[in-house]
């Protein structure tokens, strides 16, 4: 072991029900194999996700969630910050909620206190855009360090000021290139798994069910590829509130043996080798995850509008408006569009094999 076997961070999340920061998290805490983390949950986990921090070697400690029990919640993260003799507390809350975490933090006397941004909200309301600005008030007092995942989530987080004058460290959403690359064994695997015929045309999509991620769009879309198309099939991971009112939506319009709903997985990345083309409507995103691992797998992609730009490593993505569906629809039934033959990605500015260093070394000074 190395000198930093006695270092002991903390990360701070809302829940492990498999969101893109509880992913960020296990990418890169599960490689600094010499530094001791807990993690500090509120909701019911899922038990997949859960199972994979516990072999990653994070102890997950559940904590009473702040709307049920929110003076419980405040005092059992105090006392755990307090008795846990941690060199750093690192917080991924959203909607500014990082400001509490360590504001407690600096109570219990943890001197390296990290708030990291992992949203890019684009609010037009003017009451909304002031309530931004004062929220970031009290991160910026009472974090030792500000981070965010892209250059959206730094200026919605941190403001464009701190972002232009280098304040905020941007920390990418890392993923490991050589887990997401296609896979024919997996592709044929997956395909029986659900059915799937050798000549259907796959439509892919990864992410919770929240209106963020517009699945309605997708299913409107999806409706009409399929009526040109009957080998269309839509491939769906992940869970959350809204997917039983979209299974409902997929009932209404007989779609439901074209439709897969797989839930959350376990091995996401050999599902992306079974689909033939990949689809992130979002309504908004502070980078986009799950097209970093689209892009490595060498799937083509049709993308929002409102995704950031930072996340083209392939040089190849088309965004485009989710205010209709016809540019959509005319872009997934171009059959030009698609190749087996995938092409890798050799861009490493989001390899977590080198990104890790550089929270490494937070964690270390």
């Amino acid at each position: 072991m190395s000198q930093n076997k006695n270092i002991r961070v903390c990360q701070v999340l809302h829940g492990i029900v498999g969101g893109g920061s509880e992913q960020v998290v296990l990418n890169y805490c599960s490689r600094m194999h010499d530094i001791h983390f807990d993690l500090l949950f509120q909701y019911e986990p899922n038990p997949q996700i859960l199972e994979r921090f516990n072999e990653a070697g994070i102890n997950c400690i559940q904590i009473p969630d702040k709307v049920h029990h929110p003076f419980k919640h405040l005092w059992t993260m105090f006392r755990i910050f307090r008795k846990g003799n941690y060199n750093v507390i690192h917080s991924h809350l959203d909607w500014f909620m990082n400001s509490y975490v360590c504001f407690l933090a600096m109570l219990a006397g943890v001197k390296k206190r990290i708030a990291h941004h992992h949203q890019a909200y684009h609010p037009t309301n003017p009451l909304l855009i002031l309530l931004c600005a004062l929220m970031r008030i009290p991160c910026k007092l009472f974090a030792t360090h500000w981070l965010a995942c892209g250059e959206a989530a730094a200026i919605n987080g941190w403001g464009k000021r701190a972002f232009e004058k280098s304040k905020v460290t941007i920390l990418p959403n890392a993923i490991d290139p050589e887990r997401f690359k296609y896979n024919e064994t997996a592709r044929n695997e997956i395909r029986k798994k659900y059915g799937i015929a050798e000549d259907d045309f796959v439509i892919g999509h990864v992410g919770r069910f929240y209106p963020e991620k517009n699945h309605e769009f997708l299913i409107d879309v999806f409706s009409e590829v399929h009526k040109q198309d009957s080998n269309a099939k839509l491939l769906l991971l992940g869970d959350g509130p809204l997917r039983e009112h979209i299974m409902h939506k997929v009932d209404s319009l007989e779609l439901t043996n074209s439709v897969i709903f797989a839930g959350l997985q376990k091995n996401p990345e050999l599902y992306y080798s079974a689909m033939d083309v990949f689809c992130l409507p979002s309504i908004r995103e502070a980078l986009g995850i799950v097209l970093l691992e689209a892009q490595y797998n060498g799937l083509p992609y049709v993308v929002s509008e409102n995704v950031p730009k930072e996340v083209d490593i392939s040089g190849k993505i088309k965004y485009l408006p989710i205010n209709d569906t016809n540019p959509w629809i005319e872009e997934v039934c171009n059959h030009n569009f698609f190749d087996h033959h995938r092409s890798q990605i050799t861009n490493s500015r989001f390899n977590i094999r080198l990104c890790y260093k550089i929270l490494k070394k937070f964690y270390e000074k």
